[in-house]
């Protein structure tokens, strides 16, 4: 049996597997520096913590950019707002604190 025929290969797919080596490591590259890019970004993001003032609860979460890691920022639950709602209804205060006496109805000092 004759050994089998020697594969060759011509210049013009040498040239060519070369230029898909030279073109992989480019895209390689973009896609590291894009892999950096977004590690950098999302380090730069911060949590905001939307806490109610009156009753402290823990509302809900949100991305910001830029500052610390975590900040605080203050809103109003439902709950509490229904009360103070209430509570700013003008039916509902409490009557005006006496205001001071003229001053021909204060005592002489003398």
């Amino acid at each position: 049996m004759p050994p089998p025929p020697a594969l060759t290969v011509s210049g013009v797919e040498v040239q060519r597997s070369r230029q898909l080596i030279r073109d992989s490591r480019v895209l390689i590259a973009h896609a590291r520096e894009s892999i950096r890019q977004a590690r950098w970004a999302i380090a730069q993001q911060t949590s905001l913590q939307i806490v109610c003032a009156w009753c402290h609860q823990t509302m809900r979460w949100q991305r910001a950019a830029g500052g610390t890691r975590v900040q605080i920022s203050h809103s109003i639950c439902f709950a509490c707002f229904a009360h103070v709602f209430w509570e700013l209804d003008p039916r509902h205060t409490a009557p005006p604190l006496p205001t001071q006496a003229a001053a021909g109805d204060q005592p002489s000092h003398g």
